[in-house]
């Protein structure tokens, strides 16, 4: 899986933010996050398996295990950023008096 697949994750997650979007077919806010969770698993495997493979040496291509885990680096970032909004959406409306 690519990179371009996080940026439909993206789009989706954007899509649900317009007022009035209720398109059929489009993907729930839950359907989302467990996309971007299993995205973040696949590039985590792929970087682990490109790393095995120059440790054991199977492949020399140094290239392609320092992209993958460049990757993975990205997309655990961006889940943590999205996980800091959550809890600082979350923590605004507990703060908010009514």
């Amino acid at each position: 899986m690519d990179v371009r697949s996080l940026s439909s994750v993206v789009s989706g997650a954007q899509s649900l933010g317009k007022a009035g979007a209720s398109q059929q077919g489009e993907s729930s806010f839950s359907n989302i996050l467990s996309e971007a969770l299993d995205y973040i698993g696949e590039t985590e495997a792929e970087s682990r398996a490109a790393n095995e493979a120059i440790l054991t040496g199977e492949s020399d291509d140094i290239h392609t295990a320092l992209i993958a885990s460049q990757k993975a680096e990205i997309a655990v970032s961006y889940a943590v950023e999205i996980r800091n909004k959550v809890v600082e959406a979350y923590n605004s409306i507990i703060d908010m008096q009514l």
